[in-house]
């Protein structure tokens, strides 16, 4: 199964899934880095038109764009265009005539003569004026400057600028409308478009289901065609595809007969069928889109030849997809000469885009595929070895995939360094696109999403690993298993640091937590209700608008991610075992102060998960029956997976493990070591008699986690919910209060107001209550005396806890997002900015609960470290000579993990009872409670109910 000698073989291409905007966006525009021919065409520019009409408006952008003028005399001595002596004079004239309106109409006309080349003068254009408008006219004229800036950047191929721009516009839009104003075609549209191309799928949904309703209400039939299409559109990227076929198909029903919008409908239903695997049905709707759009009566609309183009692309995805790549090579090269034909020297981006899916049909025919070097040049400057340098890279998908497939073609020609060069310049580009997300939700699709291009960089640096030895190859493997996971964690523990910076008195601070607040005020009510409410999403729209606006005002505090960590910088004596799951293999690297130690790969990375995912469902999420029916096939199994991630490796004695994919639910402690069965459970030789273990999401994450370590004393809050059948609750909060000093709220004590007040006062955080997962979504949440609180609101308030004891159930489990982990309890708080989490990954038994929590608040009473704490607590537990075989099964004392940092925790302790008190009352209790336990009925499931 380990394949780590083989070279030559592994040498492959593994098709691209990354997601991109569809051709069957409406009003798509060119979204390229301009070259220096980049004024060298004319198009019509009237902005994000999906409909397939102009609407009459009052802006001013012309009907096209005039070709560049060499001849152009009005320059300086820097380069820079001077303004004509009249012009410059008509606007000294219109400034002393203080008429702001003509003065901003002026400046327009004269930069839409050559748009890009005076790109910057319209940037400058709001700082030139002397004065805010007045009126609903010069309203107007200012809203019209903030779309000439919106479309002329997206033009120029800037598209941060754009939706920078156009998200002036809306605000300036949405703070006194103007019911004349077609907020619609020439705000809305671009805007939503924008965040589709960016990949912002939530909050373009938002924009477009904005004008959506517009459309509606006006009863604007091909407007509302034109955005149920673009909503389909976004409902793809997120893969809602019953959702995406209902937009297509209400489109349909009201895109005039015949029309070009009608065609692109079908592009877009196309797309969605293929996406969802009915090639067939895909192909029927891509054939009825491109005979609608050859008609002459649709090739009269506005863009129905790009939308052509786009039919043509679709059609050969569906080929490609089946691949018959002849067929998808005429497609591509159709489309591509609709837009020579219609759009010369324009439309860069969509250019892009065809020449990599030509490069897609080259690598599979196995030739030779120049078409991604075309690709990469339109879209920016290369150096002499082809590839772009680091500073002109921006976040943006088709220049992402062009990266993609160069580097994938160099890996099938062999040049297997060019290749790694490539396939890192496309993590900056993830980085720098992931930053522009506002949502979680698309965050973690994105993140899921770059997993499978980690995964052929991975092999890629393996391959070279291999071959040389060069530890310089090592590293870069090592880097890529730390992009490729806990990316989105990451950013969110930057962010609350960040933000817990900023404590001043500020407008936006303040209006972004009342935000915050109100946003989950209504995520609460839907979890609760299972209805949504509209009005959230238009608050998490303002929110991101806010947040934009603090970054800008704060740009020292919102700098990118950076690693600020070294190898030798871990903790003498620490192992780290760091594990990257693949579709085709799994890697394991171990790595101490001293650098990296070992490296292997394991094929057959699917069939080894699906064993992992059946070994923890079986024995563990499902209760002890199986375990306690079959001890020895428990044994083999768990064995089996010891010696798959260990193999031949020598046992450290305390390790740091960074699982990846179903790893994460995997009780590394409760593994044999060696293949002897025995029938005395006390006996075997369980991983957590040879090292004590600890979790991490990423090195980076859990590096972030040891600097928010001090080593002042902590006293502890606790909230024991005992009711719903949980009797050792009591026994817990007794043990605990005999013996540590802090606040205890108990039953109707643990209300949501005194939880919420906590949070921002208490440096230890014990929970010993129900926790669950909510709803579809698999929220998490924890029951409290008057109701649930859900780890979403964490984000809104203060949070000062350093340790979190989360002694009840599943809090180390939760929903799997590839290439992020598992979204739990336990993550959510580290998140917030817990250092440490003790947290369960499956229903932890109530007695055994008990015991393990007072055994390891005891071994933090004697200055331990939180791992070596709840090492010393389970080891104690193995080796109680008083326990039943059974009860030493690793069911019942291997569910608790511990995340976080590895310091000392000093805590206080209660002097009013002694250890030996505490120790031997634990110890009655726990036998007590066994007794009756064992005298019930053998097979009864003694668990906490979630």
């Amino acid at each position: 199964m380990e394949d780590v000698h083989s070279v030559s073989s592994n040498i492959i291409a593994f098709p691209s899934d990354r997601k991109e905007a569809t051709p069957g966006e409406a009003g798509t525009g060119d979204n390229s880095i301009p070259t220096d021919d980049s004024n060298s065409f004319s198009f019509n520019p009237a902005p994000e038109i999906s409909t397939g009409e102009t609407s009459a408006a009052r802006y001013r952008i012309p009907a096209s764009v005039p070709a560049q003028d060499s001849s152009d005399e009005h320059k300086t001595s820097a380069g820079k265009e001077a303004l004509p002596a009249s012009l410059t004079a008509r606007l000294a004239t219109l400034r002393s005539n203080n008429n702001l309106e003509e003065w901003i109409f002026v400046y327009l006309d004269y930069i839409t003569e050559q748009p890009v080349q005076r790109l910057k003068l319209l940037m400058d254009l709001p700082a030139k004026a002397w004065r805010q408008p007045a009126n609903a006219d010069e309203r107007t004229a200012w809203l019209d400057m903030l779309t000439y800036q919106g479309y002329y950047q997206m033009y120029a191929g800037n598209i941060l600028p754009s939706i920078a721009a156009y998200e002036n516009a809306y605000r300036f839009y949405y703070a006194a409308p103007n019911p004349e104003t077609d907020v619609l075609e020439y705000i809305l549209k671009p805007l939503g478009n924008n965040y589709t191309r960016l990949g912002d799928y939530e909050r373009a949904t938002f924009i477009q289901t904005k004008g959506l309703d517009m459309a509606r209400q006006h009863k604007d039939a091909k407007q509302v065609a034109g955005m149920c299409n673009n909503l389909a559109v976004s409902c793809v990227m997120q893969e809602q595809y019953a959702k995406a076929l209902e937009y297509g198909r209400e489109g349909l029903r009201h895109a005039p007969e015949g029309s070009g919008i009608a065609g692109l409908l079908h592009a877009t239903i196309a797309d969605v069928y293929l996406k969802s695997n009915r090639p067939d049905s895909a192909a029927l709707n891509a054939a009825t889109c491109i005979w609608l759009l050859n008609k002459s009566a649709a090739l009269k609309e506005e863009n129905a030849a790009y939308w052509l183009a786009s039919a043509h692309e679709m059609a050969g995805d569906i080929a490609l997809a089946q691949l018959r790549l002849r067929e998808a090579q005429q497609s591509f090269n159709a489309a591509l000469q609709r837009l020579d034909k219609y759009y010369p020297g324009a439309r860069k981006r969509e250019r892009a885009r065809l020449l990599g899916k030509c490069g897609r049909v080259a690598l599979l025919r196995q030739q030779p595929a120049p078409q991604y070097g075309e690709a990469i040049r339109l879209l920016v400057p290369v150096n002499s070895n082809g590839w772009p340098a680091d500073s002109v890279l921006y976040g943006e998908y088709t220049l992402a995939d062009a990266l993609e497939g160069r580097a994938d073609a160099l890996v099938q020609a062999g040049r297997l360094e060019d290749a790694l060069a490539g396939y890192q310049l496309i993590f900056r580009v993830e980085q720098l696109l992931r930053r522009e997300f506002f949502s979680r939700a698309t965050r973690l699709l994105h993140q899921r999403q770059f997993h499978d291009l980690a995964e052929k960089a991975m092999h890629t640096a393996f391959i070279l690993w291999e071959r040389t030895g060069d530890q310089t190859h090592a590293a870069t493997m090592l880097q890529i298993m730390e992009k490729s996971k806990a990316q989105v964690l990451l950013e969110e523990q930057l962010l609350n640091q960040q933000i817990s910076r900023l404590q001043m008195n500020d407008s936006l601070l303040g209006k972004q937590r009342q935000l915050q607040q109100a946003i989950a005020y209504y995520d609460r009510e839907a979890a609760l209700s299972g209805q949504k409410n509209a009005a959230r999403n238009a608050l998490a729209y303002e929110l991101s608008q806010v947040q934009l606006q603090i970054k800008k005002k704060y740009p020292d505090y919102f700098e990118p991610v950076t690693t600020d960590w070294h190898i030798r910088d871990l903790p003498a004596g620490l192992t780290v075992k760091h594990f990257f799951t693949g579709k085709h293999h799994i890697y394991i690297m171990d790595l101490d102060a001293g650098g990296i130690k070992t490296i292997r790969r394991l094929a057959n990375a699917q069939q080894l998960q699906a064993s992992v995912q059946h070994f923890v469902s079986t024995y563990f999420h499902n209760g002890p029956q199986a375990m306690q029916n079959n001890p020895r096939q428990f044994y083999d199994d768990a064995h089996r997976i010891y010696r798959w991630l260990w193999n031949d490796t020598a046992i450290a004695g305390k390790y740091l493990l960074i699982p990846d994919g179903w790893l994460g639910y995997l009780p590394f402690d409760a593994l044999p070591t060696n293949a002897a069965y025995q029938q005395d459970v006390g006996r075997w030789p369980f991983l957590l008699k040879r090292a004590s273990t600890g979790l991490a999401y990423s090195l980076e994450t859990w590096f972030r986690q040891q600097q928010q370590h001090d080593n002042a004393p902590r006293r502890m809050t606790g909230f024991f919910m005992s009711g719903d059948g949980l009797p050792a609750v009591d026994k817990e909060y007794d043990l605990l209060r005999g013996q540590v000093k802090g606040k205890y709220f108990r039953n109707g004590e643990a209300t949501l107001a005194a939880f919420r007040e906590q949070l921002a006062q208490a440096s230890l955080l014990h929970l010993s209550t129900h926790a669950y997962l909510q709803g579809e979504q698999q929220l998490p949440a924890i029951q409290l005396a008057d109701g649930p609180f859900f780890l979403f609101e964490l984000y809104t308030r203060k949070f000062r806890p350093g340790l979190i004891m989360l002694s009840a159930c599943r809090t180390g489990q939760g929903m799997m997002a590839e290439g992020e982990g598992i979204i739990s309890l336990a993550r959510e708080f580290a998140a917030s900015g817990a250092s440490g989490i003790v947290a369960g990954l499956w229903n932890v038994h109530d007695a055994a609960g008990a015991q393990l929590t007072g055994d390891f608040y005891n071994a933090l009473l004697r200055q331990q470290d939180p791992m070596t704490a709840l090492h010393t607590a389970k080891t104690a537990w193995v080796d109680n000579s008083q326990l039943s075989r059974q009860l030493k099964l690793p069911y019942y004392w291997a569910a608790l993990t511990y995340v976080g940092h590895h310091h000392a925790f000093v805590i206080e302790k209660n002097g009013k009872r002694n250890g030996g008190w505490w120790l031997a009352g634990g110890l009655l209790i726990s036998i007590s409670v066994f007794i009756v336990l064992f005298r019930k009925r053998k097979h009864r499931r003694g668990t906490n109910p979630v």
